[in-house]
């Protein structure tokens, strides 16, 4: 499946690959931000909770298998978890672009006027020695 992401601000269209696809992207001719639609989170989400899953009953399966002396196959399916945790925010991404496609909306950062931060010092604090 092709994943190709259109910007709203200026139409340039991109092609993604599991090398260049995150979720908060910038088009590189307007530097318009875009980020995933809210299908779209939902459906990472429910990839990374069967990965998840899947990952654990791996392990698990791997080590009922050992004998309880083997414990240089313990410490190395220990490790290949480990690696697997690391890059497993990737390739769940990547998994839901292949299963389900990615839909990028456009990105509003919540930003905090130069009112409401004032509005927030001047909040007396909580806690025991109250002014």
């Amino acid at each position: 499946m092709k994943n190709n992401v259109k910007c709203y601000r200026c139409g340039k269209e991109y092609e993604f690959t599991y090398k260049n696809v995150s979720e908060i992207i910038s088009c590189s001719h307007c530097h318009q931000q875009m980020c995933f639609t809210k299908e779209t989170k939902k459906h990472l989400k429910l990839i990374r909770y069967i990965f998840v899953f899947l990952i654990c009953l791996a392990i698990a399966f791997g080590m009922s298998r050992v004998s309880k002396n083997d414990y240089v196959v313990m410490l190395g399916t220990m490790m290949v978890a480990m690696l697997i945790a690391l890059y497993s925010d990737r390739i769940c991404m990547y998994l839901t672009m292949k299963i389900f496609g990615l839909e990028y909306e456009e990105y509003h950062p919540e930003k905090k006027t130069k009112k409401e931060i004032r509005k927030e010092r001047n909040q007396p604090k909580k806690g025991l020695f109250r002014k």
